[in-house]
């Protein structure tokens, strides 16, 4: 519990250290404080460093990524993250810049499971909407954050519309990122 932590020997030199580590603003910690405030109680330098050297970082954006998803920094190396970049970078046949570049783009990949969410939506796309599994890596590197819909909710809900109206599923990955209003716009 951080309530047993002495704020002058354990929190205010952790909030110090992450906040020179990142050259972070006031507001920035805050914001990475108020949703993490666990990482108190925690040594974050091993993670940042390796999460860093891994990805081939630079400082602004391994801080843009702990800005964005603080999450990060109370998420397991050796359980999490790590087995999550091979899983990525062998399944997606990614190189060590596009591996960095997607997950600088969206790094919730650092901590989805793989077995529930990230491999289950790569099936469906190639399997269920046959898609080439070219075309699936190339809009996958280009927009991870398509990994990030609901697979019942956004994937299978607008395929079923598509294949009851009659047309291409093309939609259901091309506009992904859409509301449901817009596709239907566009349809």
């Amino acid at each position: 519990s951080l309530l047993g932590y002495s704020v002058e020997k354990n929190i205010a030199p952790k909030l110090e250290w992450l906040q020179n580590y990142l050259d972070l603003d006031e507001g920035q910690l805050r914001k990475i404080v108020l949703r993490q405030p666990t990482l108190l109680g925690r040594n974050m330098a091993p993670k940042l460093e390796w999460v860093q050297r891994r990805l081939d970082l630079d400082n602004a954006q391994l801080k843009k990524m702990v800005v964005t998803s603080p999450s990060l920094l109370s998420i397991s190396i050796e359980d999490k993250i790590e087995p999550n970049l091979d899983w990525l970078q062998t399944r997606l046949d990614l190189d060590a810049p596009e591996l960095r570049k997607m997950v600088l783009s969206h790094p919730p990949l650092l901590y989805y499971s793989v077995e529930d969410n990230l491999e289950p939506k790569l099936n469906f796309l190639e399997e269920e909407l046959g898609l080439p599994v070219s075309e699936v890596r190339a809009s996958i590197v280009t927009g991870p954050n398509r990994l990030s819909y609901s697979l019942n909710k956004r994937y299978r809900a607008r395929l079923e519309v598509c294949r009851a109206a009659g047309v291409d599923a093309y939609p259901v990955l091309s506009y992904s990122s859409q509301t449901d209003a817009e596709l239907c716009k566009r349809a």
